[in-house]
């Protein structure tokens, strides 16, 4: 039991972890477009009833609300590492860089956590374990991709 719900925390999270990386990616723009669709998603494979749908949409607009700001601080600290590079390697000072992100990235995977789990404790048993059997498969196609992805690069190149 404990593995199984590790394994849709998993899943969760990296639903999450897609929506907040859409965040940063868009600037902003379209985080709407990219929640609805989400929630649609689920709404389809997990046959969500209108009140869950509500809730999870909240939920999510929560979680924008937390992560936002932690993008913003992880986009700020790169842009004035970026301004600082002088062509001299400065190694405490690429040190303090990491350590802030890593502290940034800390609490945005806390956030993600938080989220997966109010998401979680929203579905029925059945939607639970339907979700789980989604993340598995979503993994497992992740997975191929990469193994794809090494074997293509571990190929001779022709010519």
């Amino acid at each position: 039991m404990h593995k199984k719900f590790f394994i849709v925390i998993a899943i969760l999270l990296a639903v999450a972890a897609g929506l907040t990386a859409s965040v940063s990616a868009q600037a902003g723009r379209g985080f709407g477009h990219k929640q609805g669709w989400m929630l649609k998603r689920m709404t389809k494979e997990l046959n969500l009833t209108e009140a869950q749908q509500t809730q999870i949409k909240g939920i999510m607009a929560d979680s924008r609300t937390r992560t936002k700001p932690l993008m913003q601080q992880l986009r700020q600290n790169e842009q004035s590492a970026n301004a600082s590079v002088n062509g001299n390697f400065d190694e405490a000072q690429a040190r303090a860089f990491a350590g802030k992100q890593a502290q940034i990235m800390s609490d945005l995977i806390v956030e993600r956590q938080r989220t997966k789990s109010q998401i979680y404790s929203v579905l029925t048993p059945d939607q639970r374990q339907k979700a789980l059997q989604l993340m598995q498969q979503h993994a497992q196609r992740r997975q191929e991709r990469m193994q794809n992805k090494t074997d293509q690069t571990q190929q001779p190149q022709s010519k």
